[in-house]
């Protein structure tokens, strides 16, 4: 009873000096980019819960969050990473979002502020791109898995029940297996195929091809090679690596993909049509060579 009370005491203990906070990649976009929210919760042990939007549902609506990933630590801090789209050009003051604990404690984040740009418009109208709807990801298989083991796992106990039922009552010791996580480099290939899916060059959505593609690689490096890669420069990033085995050969591939990717993201310039397929395989190998 002691050991007890003693788990208790130390599990609120721990939970109220959890802390959570929330910045913004990049904190200045036009009108349609997309940008990435990243919580960081320190003072825990046990992974965080979910994040509470409801304080944003009148200024960023649900439907605007594309993407998101689940937790995972980088030192101390356990990390997870959103994708957001805006269409509204405003300066936009986003209060404190709650993060869920464990034992129902929750821990608040910083207040941030978004500058979203209006999209400079051109002098002939007939030149303007048709106004797109937002295209979530596909559906994967592996989102529906728990429930397929959870399934399984019902049809084994009413079958040992039937075949028991003449039988005086035994309680089932119900064991559910444990599945591991992919590996790092496995959910990052299949980001990228996703993402080649769905050739959003050939839609003219090349912003938000190398936006999609630039966040797949630098949260592979951020999770291979323990360094803040999704809040780092390109030419930072660079000489981050230099301080880790990241091979040297690759130094040059990796630059010219970010380098590339930027340009496209923030619109000064867009790369050549051959080099949008190339730039997945770029991407591709260099997990492959580094996993």
């Amino acid at each position: 009873m002691l050991l007890l009370t003693l788990f208790i005491f130390c599990s609120f203990r721990s939970a109220a000096q959890a802390t959570a906070t929330a910045s913004l990649q990049p904190e200045r976009i036009e009108t349609g980019d997309t940008f990435t929210l990243r919580i960081l919760v320190a003072g825990t042990t046990v992974e965080p819960g979910q994040v509470d939007f409801g304080a944003w549902a009148s200024i960023l609506p649900a439907k605007n969050i594309l993407a998101h990933y689940g937790w995972y630590k980088t030192g101390p801090q356990w990390v997870q990473n959103f994708t957001l789209v805006t269409f509204d050009s405003a300066t936009l003051d986003l209060p404190p979002l709650a993060v869920r604990l464990h034992l129902g404690e929750t821990a608040e984040t910083n207040p941030l502020r978004l500058t979203v740009l209006p999209t400079a418009a051109v002098a002939d109208v007939n030149t303007m791109a048709s106004i797109r709807d937002i295209e979530r990801s596909p559906a994967n298989w592996l989102d529906y898995w728990p429930w397929a083991v959870g399934g399984l796992v019902l049809l084994w106990v009413a079958r040992r029940l039937l075949r028991r039922k003449k039988a005086p009552p035994v309680p089932v010791a119900v064991v559910v297996p444990t599945v591991a996580p992919p590996p790092i480099h496995a959910e990052s290939l299949q980001k990228i195929t996703l993402l080649e899916r769905k050739r959003l060059w050939e839609k003219g959505q090349i912003k938000e091809h190398y936006a999609e593609l630039s966040l797949i690689v630098r949260e592979y490096l951020e999770k291979r090679y323990g360094i803040p890669a999704l809040e780092s420069t390109t030419m930072e990033i660079e000489q981050m690596l230099k301080t880790t085995d990241f091979p040297k050969v690759l130094n040059l591939a990796i630059q010219d993909l970010l380098s590339k990717a930027d340009l496209a993201k923030y619109a000064q310039s867009s790369p050549p049509a051959a080099f949008h397929e190339k730039a997945l395989e770029k991407a591709r190998g260099m997990i492959q060579e580094t996993k």
